[in-house]
C-alpha cells in the first residue's frame, strides 16, 4: 500500500538561508547564482512546509514564482463537490506559479516536507535578464512541461487504466533520475496514496489498486509502502506504450506515446 501522513493546512515558516537547486535542462546554474545576480533584500526567501500543507490554495492570489527545493508536491484542481484533479507532481528543481496572472487556477499542496525558494515576480525576471543560461534553461523546463501536460491529456483522453498507471509511473521514475542522476531507478521512494494516483489518472483507487497488482503478478514491478521496485523497465515502457523507456530521457518527453507493434 502506498502511504503517506498529513492533513491539508496552510502552515508556513519563512527564513532568509540561501537557496540550494537548480531549474531541470542546465547542469552549470543554480539559484545561488540567482541569488547573487539580484538586488539587495530582494533575494529568494525559504518556505519550509510540512506533508499536507498548502503553498497556495485554488483562487489565491500568488505574487511570487516559487522553485521547489527538497521533498514532493502536487498541483491540483478542487471541485464543488470535493473531487480532485491533480494536474501534475512537482519534483525538485520544478517552477511553481509562474503562469498565475491574478488569483492561482490550482493549488499546491505538499506530499512530504518540503522547502521552497520564493521570489518576487519582478526579481525573478531581473534575475532571467542577468543571466541567460537561466532564460534557457526556463525555456527548456517549459516546453517539458508543455509536453508533459499534452501526455497527461492522452493519458486521460485514450490510454487504458493499466497503461495511464505505468505511463505516470515511468514518467515519475525518469523524472527523479533527472533531477538526482544518482537516483536508482530500480527502487526508489515514493512518497503517494492510492488516491494521489487515481486523481492524477482519473480513476478509481480500486482501478488503480488492480492495475498495480497487475503489473506486480505480471514480473514488471512492485509498489508497497511508498517503495517502488521496477523489475523490468523495458516492460513497464511497452506497458506505457512507449518503444524504448530511453524515450523519457529526453528533456522534452515524446509528443505522443508509441504503441509497440503487435
Amino acid at each position: 500500500m502506498i502511504s503517506v501522513t498529513g492533513s491539508a493546512t496552510h502552515r508556513q515558516q519563512i527564513s532568509n538561508r540561501e537557496p540550494v537547486g537548480y531549474m531541470p535542462g542546465s547542469s552549470a546554474t543554480d539559484l545561488r547564482s540567482m541569488n547573487a545576480h539580484l538586488p539587495e533584500g530582494r533575494a529568494a526567501k525559504i518556505r519550509h512546509l510540512e506533508p499536507g500543507e498548502s503553498l497556495f490554495l485554488q483562487d489565491d492570489p500568488v505574487d511570487s514564482v516559487y522553485v521547489l527545493r527538497e521533498g514532493w508536491a502536487f498541483l491540483c484542481q478542487d471541485m464543488k463537490d470535493g473531487r480532485r484533479q491533480i494536474l501534475d507532481f512537482v519534483l525538485p528543481g520544478d517552477l511553481v506559479g509562474l503562469g498565475v496572472v491574478e488569483a492561482a487556477s490550482y493549488g499546491v499542496e505538499t506530499l512530504t516536507a518540503c522547502s521552497f525558494a520564493s521570489y518576487s515576480r519582478g526579481a525573478f525576471f531581473d534575475s532571467i535578464g542577468r543571466q541567460p543560461a537561466l532564460g534557457v534553461s526556463l525555456v527548456r523546463m517549459l516546453a517539458a512541461v508543455e509536453a508533459r501536460a499534452l501526455e497527461h491529456v492522452t493519458s486521460l483522453g485514450r490510454r487504458t487504466a493499466r497503461e495511464r498507471t505505468a505511463h505516470l509511473l515511468l514518467e515519475l521514475v525518469k523524472r527523479l533520475k533527472r533531477a538526482d542522476g544518482k537516483v536508482d531507478m530500480k527502487t526508489l521512494d515514493l512518497p503517494l496514496m492510492l488516491s494521489h494516483v487515481a486523481d492524477a489518472l482519473g480513476l478509481a483507487s480500486e482501478t488503480v489498486c488492480r492495475c498495480l497488482s497487475g503489473l506486480r503478478k505480471d514480473g514488471i514491478l512492485v509498489l508497497r509502502e511508498r517503495r517502488l521496485q521496477v523489475l523490468d523497465l523495458d516492460r513497464l515502457a511497452e506497458e506505457a506504450g512507449l518503444s524504448d523507456h530511453d524515450e523519457f530521457e529526453q528533456d522534452v518527453p515524446p509528443s505522443r506515446a508509441r504503441r509497440i507493434a503487435a
